[in-house]
């Protein structure tokens, strides 16, 4: 593979970081651009002292500095802000981001994405995820074009809840026992947890394999993770006590993280007072359901982990090695 120059928008976020990293370190890429809101964040200072990572000031949804970014790129990976954007701007400005970059020539163009579900439910209400509808209904779209060698070429990779969500969010509680605490509405579905320091060889995979990527929606995750096995596998690797709580969504969003936001909608920062906007706990309980019928790798959310194995041998194939990686203790971080 001759190396090639490739723009990272969301490179300075929780999924772009390891990626903007895993291409800098690759003899695949001679530069890599990283389009940034803020150059001068903690996050931002620390990519641009990286080899060939250069910071292209603006957003996802500015015109104007996504030409000057895309302008003489040969590949992109796009993962916009759906908390920044709504849903209605999240499916706007990634149809027009494709356009773009189409219009500067690049190669090869990767959709971040989410699972798109919406058409096999029937458009449930009660599964209606903001940020999982935006994402997809640009999947959807970009599904439609035709691969085209003389045209700009795309795949999707499909994540989902980050692992690294069990030190924040999503981390236990303790009991007046001592006992760990995991508390979701989730009944017994599960998480299909995917680790961020995993999606940089991912990305890199599709640039290098584009005759077999071209067209591919990669679904990557470490694996189906119920919140009782959640429970039994911290025990077994800590040696802490710990139980699996099915709670309400009612308590969900009163004594939760996610309390003090819980009606605050989502995309305001950029669509203002838009009522087709979604709260946090409208948004929220619609996600908690969709995993309560995601069980055993057999319900709406599914992923091919052979094939996952073949593309990334070394890949995290499982919570508890995840947990022996990063030393898990439950704390508010890895190692904490």
């Amino acid at each position: 593979m001759t190396p090639q120059s490739v723009l990272v928008i969301g490179g300075s976020g929780a999924q772009g970081i390891p990626i903007v990293k895993e291409l800098s370190r690759s003899d695949n890429y001679h530069a890599i651009r990283v389009l940034t809101r803020d150059p001068t964040s903690d996050n931002c200072r620390a990519l641009a002292s990286l080899p060939k990572v250069t910071l292209y000031p603006g957003s996802a949804d500015d015109e104007p500095a996504l030409r000057r970014a895309l302008a003489g790129v040969d590949l992109a990976f796009v993962n916009t802000n759906s908390w920044s954007l709504g849903i209605k701007g999240e499916i706007y400005w990634g149809i027009r981001i494709y356009e773009l970059a189409v219009q500067a020539g690049v190669k090869h163009f990767i959709w971040s994405s989410l699972d798109n579900f919406a058409v096999e439910t029937r458009f449930d209400e009660e599964l209606r995820v903001g940020h999982y509808y935006g994402k997809g209904h640009v999947e959807q779209w970009l599904s439609s074009i035709p691969q085209r060698e003389d045209s700009t070429r795309w795949s999707i990779l499909t994540t989902g809840p980050y692992i690294e969500m069990l030190s924040e969010l999503l981390r236990p509680t303790t009991d007046e026992h001592g006992t760990y605490c995991f508390d979701a509405p989730l009944g017994q579905g599960a998480v299909p947890f995917v680790h961020l320091d995993d999606l940089g060889y991912y990305v890199d995979w599709i640039f290098s394999h584009i005759d077999e990527s071209a067209g591919m929606n990669l679904k990557v995750a470490v694996e189906h993770v119920s919140y009782s096995h959640l429970a039994t596998t911290f025990t077994k690797v800590t040696g802490k006590p710990a139980q699996y709580r099915d709670i309400t969504f009612e308590e969900t969003f009163t004594k939760g993280p996610l309390s003090p936001v819980a009606d605050v909608k989502i995309g305001a920062e950029t669509a203002g007072d838009d009522p087709t906007l979604l709260s946090y706990r409208e948004n929220f309980t619609a996600w908690w359901k969709l995993y309560a019928r995601s069980a055993d790798n057999k319900g709406i959310l599914q992923r091919d982990y052979e094939l996952l194995d073949r593309i990334f041998p070394e890949r995290v194939r499982s919570l508890e090695q995840w947990m022996h990686k990063v030393g898990y203790t439950g704390g508010a971080k890895a190692g904490a």
